[in-house]
């Protein structure tokens, strides 16, 4: 697994920066993070993984792996809707994942030069044109595919879960005062959050 070619400074820096942060990545010396390289793997993780436990979206997963097979728009798009609800997805989420396919054929985007020499910001907004791909799947794209260093996922429950246990004894912490923990992490906001979650998880978020 090769880390991004940030990721020691960002290690130096966050270190340095937040003092309890820093208790926590010295606990975790041998994590690291990649890509996995796959966009629509990644997207699909993501819509699995909205709102259920890390646990939960790994165990969904693996039950699509086995009726899908191959794990690429055309085939997703071929697996009857019932097969898939007997992996544990909503409705809901089967037509997410079925819009994600019908973009991904539209666009023929086929492998990752479609997303090359882009800004996250442009990617995000064609992200979020999708229906079922709102600010928190873009910004895990963001974060696990494009390893995008500096974004921090404002809603997500797992990061604030461990700010609330890091920062304030397990109590609620309110939304101007996660801002500005945040704030302090810049440019590496991702890499705070990558430990975050890896903190109060055995096992890794990998979208």
């Amino acid at each position: 697994m090769t880390n991004p070619d940030y990721w020691q400074d960002s290690l130096n820096y966050l270190t340095k920066t937040d003092k309890a942060l820093g208790n926590i990545i010295s606990q975790f010396k041998d994590y690291s993070i990649s890509s996995r390289g796959e966009a629509y793997e990644t997207l699909l993780r993501s819509i699995v993984g909205q709102q259920i436990s890390i646990q939960a979206a790994s165990s969904v997963w693996n039950k699509i792996v086995k009726i899908v097979k191959t794990i690429e728009p055309s085939e997703v798009l071929l697996t009857n809707r019932e097969n898939l609800k007997l992996c544990g997805l909503s409705k809901q989420k089967i037509q997410y994942i079925y819009n994600i396919s019908e973009h991904f054929i539209a666009n023929n985007i086929e492998n990752n030069a479609y997303w090359e020499g882009r800004s996250y910001l442009s990617i995000y907004e064609e992200l979020i044109t999708i229906k079922g791909i709102g600010p928190w799947t873009a910004e895990m794209f963001g974060m696990f595919h494009l390893l995008e260093k500096d974004i921090f996922p404002l809603k997500d429950v797992g990061v604030i879960r461990a700010m609330n246990q890091l920062y304030n004894n397990g109590k609620k912490l309110d939304i101007d005062r996660i801002i500005e923990i945040s704030d302090t992490w810049r440019p590496y906001r991702s890499v705070a959050c990558w430990f975050l979650w890896r903190s109060i998880d055995s096992e890794e978020v990998l979208y």
